[in-house]
């Protein structure tokens, strides 16, 4: 189980093989699928960013398992934060260990910069992501999450 997994930074080369991941997790959480052109562009844009990285996990199959990650510096604790924006196993090769794996990754990652926290987000329901944080060491905060949803140029009215 998990036999065989190599842990890799991505290259851009990797951009069809994430964009199938992504399509996944998208289908996984309910969300529209991103353009494979966008998600490619993206990633091109991370590879050149100092304080981001993009990690997979690979194995005879292909790419199996990717997490995106920012190292952003918190100004109010004097430290650095590691947050999580995607983290994404394959479905035939969830419960293999893969995701575990890429998250040991983003643990030495934090470490290395002298990160207080790592974040990440999880909606409500997605409830096999949330057992395997918590199984992991990682405790629900409690935070109340606000999106600013619409045009920024155009925003909605407050309320009266």
């Amino acid at each position: 189980m998990g036999l065989g997994n190599e842990i890799r930074e991505a290259k851009v080369e990797d951009a069809a093989e994430i964009y199938g991941l992504a399509r996944e997790l998208a289908d996984a959480v309910g969300d529209a699928p991103p353009a494979e052109e966008a998600v490619r562009k993206r990633l091109e844009e991370l590879l050149e960013e100092p304080r981001a990285r993009v990690i997979v996990a690979e194995n005879e199959a292909g790419i199996v398992g990717a997490v995106s990650l920012w190292i952003k510096p918190d100004l109010a604790h004097g430290d650095a934060v590691v947050e999580v924006p995607m983290l994404v196993v394959a479905e035939d090769h969830r419960r293999e260990g893969v995701g575990k794996l890429l998250m040991d990754e983003v643990r030495k990652v934090a470490a290395e910069n002298d990160a207080g926290l790592i974040e990440l987000v999880a909606t409500s329901a997605n409830v096999a992501a949330r057992e395997f944080y918590r199984s992991l060491g990682f405790v629900e905060a409690d935070v109340v999450s606000l999106e600013f949803v619409g045009s920024p140029e155009d925003p909605p009215e407050p309320d009266e």
